[in-house]
């Protein structure tokens, strides 16, 4: 666990630790956030329970439209249908965004965004008595195995701790910078991909919402 809360942190760090530096220490935000995620199945045959997510995100702006940014969040479970696993995950990544800000409208601006990154799952299972670390769900067979007077209709499929996957995200959102002084408000609706979730897609549709602090002139 960690190493997972370390590579969050330091993804936004990296950001804000850019943005400190006298070439681009112009504009910066910061974006404490939570929302929820709608997600696929796995292979036709696990359902994910939809968690929720909690982060913060760090954005430096490199021109007036296109700005790059830090996203680390915390999803409080990772785990499927019909399970009790304690099992939560954490996402961390970098996403350039194009704020379209002759849409301006009172301080309202739209903003596209596409970014990479990872998440890593953190798994304690009392449930399972032989390892701690590992989620064993019961994986359906596509046909049935034979063996002897017993049909074996499932097959162990296991989920450890430390797992990592790559992901990446799609979409955009709107804010509403400077409302109230620094404070402006941001929502996000962005799906995501993980391309090789043990050799299969898997989807979810992300909307997110928070508070928006805005620092410095571009």
């Amino acid at each position: 666990m960690e190493t997972s809360v370390k590579r969050l942190f330091l993804t936004v760090a990296l950001v804000v630790s850019i943005g400190s530096m006298p070439a681009f220490a112009q504009k910066y935000e910061f974006h404490p956030y939570a929302g929820g995620q709608m997600m696929t199945d796995y292979k036709k045959a696990l359902d994910f329970k939809n968690p929720a997510i909690f982060g913060l995100k760090g954005d430096v702006a490199l021109t007036d439209n296109f700005s790059i940014e830090g996203n680390g969040g915390y999803m409080n479970q990772f785990n499927f249908r019909g399970y009790s696993y304690r099992s939560h995950a954490w996402l961390y990544e970098v996403a350039g965004n194009y704020n379209f800000h002759r849409v301006n409208y009172r301080g309202v601006v739209p903003f596209a965004s596409l970014g990479i990154g990872g998440l890593t799952v953190d798994i304690m299972s009392s449930v399972n008595q032989t390892d701690h670390n590992e989620a064993v769900y019961a994986m359906p067979l596509a046909e049935p195995i034979r063996k002897g007077p017993i049909l074996q209709t499932t097959t162990p499929f296991v989920i450890s701790q430390g797992d990592t996957f790559f992901n990446f995200s799609y979409g955009g959102g709107v804010k509403g910078q400077r409302l109230w002084g620094p404070m402006g408000l941001r929502a996000d609706f962005r799906g995501r991909t993980m391309p090789n979730f043990f050799n299969a897609k898997v989807h979810g549709f992300e909307a997110t919402a928070g508070l928006l602090f805005s620092f410095g002139e571009r």
